[in-house]
């Protein structure tokens, strides 16, 4: 392990309902070989056993602080954390996530450069026991003037764990406390406001798929997820007006094309759960949409769906869709399961 030397980096933890990982996840954190870091949870009023385990880890490591708030969800937790750091730079760390024990250092080894201001990392994917999936997403882009068009043309998604860098940036940024899609609203303007980006291909955080995240929940609460297409709209419609004050057209379109791609897959989801009012919302937000937009800006699928929209089809395709995907899973769940059956039958 490192001398402590080098700047200090503040790794704040929003902490809410995570008992069941805050340990695993704060094993990976204070594990990093770049060990001068100071580790911040935001318990925001949890109702569970996480601010008991938080308060534990104080004895265990000196580098620990715990702060206590009721609750105010993720956004508000982020804030807390950003106004308690001390450090020089910023990470944050979902708790229920792991990280790579050489994520800080291989970020700040660029980040020592006085010219960079942002590092973006890859990522790859474990299940609720903390088990590796198959899936890695490694940061590919060739060059990092491309990262800031990939973040808003989603071809690089958004996530605020997703990057390492000063913490002067947030100095005019903060969270949307009150509404979701809070990284969608700040990443981009992070990236923008950075001197210098640097992309780093190692997929150094481990992202936690799990059922109960707040992801996971708008499967199961179609209010919830109605609210959470609002807040990401209205988090697009802020990404489009920054752009078209930037003059910047090539990103107001990027970022128009990126917001209708997530209408239409909201809609076809809300389709696959039977939610006819939410689908009719969805519906009457892309008609909506569609009024202020130039057909020709469009991207070659985005104009598909519309058109299909305008003819009454593209509900009835969807729901085909839907169907068609729900049996193809089926059948490779019984092939899967027929297939083990008969390894075990030959063994």
């Amino acid at each position: 392990m490192e001398q402590k030397k080098g700047r200090l980096v503040s790794v704040i933890l929003p902490a809410y309902n995570v008992a069941n990982y805050l340990d695993d996840c704060l094993e990976s954190v204070i594990s990093q070989t770049y060990i001068n870091t100071e580790i911040i949870i935001v318990d925001d009023g949890s109702t569970d056993d996480t601010a008991g385990k938080a308060d534990d880890w104080l004895s265990k490591d000196d580098r620990i602080r715990v702060v206590h708030q009721k609750n105010g969800g993720l956004s508000a937790a982020r804030n807390t954390g950003l106004r308690y750091a001390q450090g020089e730079f910023i990470l944050f760390v979902d708790p229920d996530d792991r990280i790579d024990e050489s994520l800080i250092f291989k970020c700040m080894t660029l980040l020592n450069d006085d010219s960079v201001s942002l590092v973006h990392f890859g990522y790859r994917l474990i299940d609720e026991n903390g088990l590796l999936r198959e899936k890695n997403f490694p940061d590919t882009l060739a060059n990092t003037d491309e990262l800031l068009p990939a973040i808003l043309s989603d071809k690089i998604p958004s996530h605020s764990w997703q990057l390492l860098c000063r913490k002067e940036l947030y100095s005019d940024i903060t969270f949307p406390e009150g509404h979701k899609a809070e990284d969608l609203a700040t990443t981009y303007k992070l990236i923008a406001k950075a001197k210098k980006c640097v992309v780093l291909p190692d997929c150094l955080y481990e992202y936690r798929v799990r059922s109960s995240s707040i992801l996971g929940e708008l499967e199961l609460n179609h209010t919830k997820a109605l609210k959470y297409y609002e807040d990401e709209l209205l988090a697009f419609h802020e990404m489009i007006d920054w752009a078209v004050v930037q003059k910047r057209e090539d990103y107001a379109v990027a970022a128009r094309n990126n917001m209708m791609r997530h209408l239409f897959y909201h809609y076809k989801h809300l389709l696959a759960l039977d939610d006819a009012q939410g689908a009719d919302w969805i519906c009457m937000q892309i008609k909506e949409e569609l009024k202020s937009l130039f057909l020709r800006r469009m991207d070659p699928l985005n104009k598909v769906r519309s058109f299909m929209l305008k003819l009454n089809f593209l509900g009835l395709f969807y729901r085909l869709n839907n169907l068609l995907e729900k049996n193809v899973r089926k059948s490779c769940i019984r092939y899967k399961g027929e297939y083990n059956a008969e390894i075990y039958r030959c063994a």
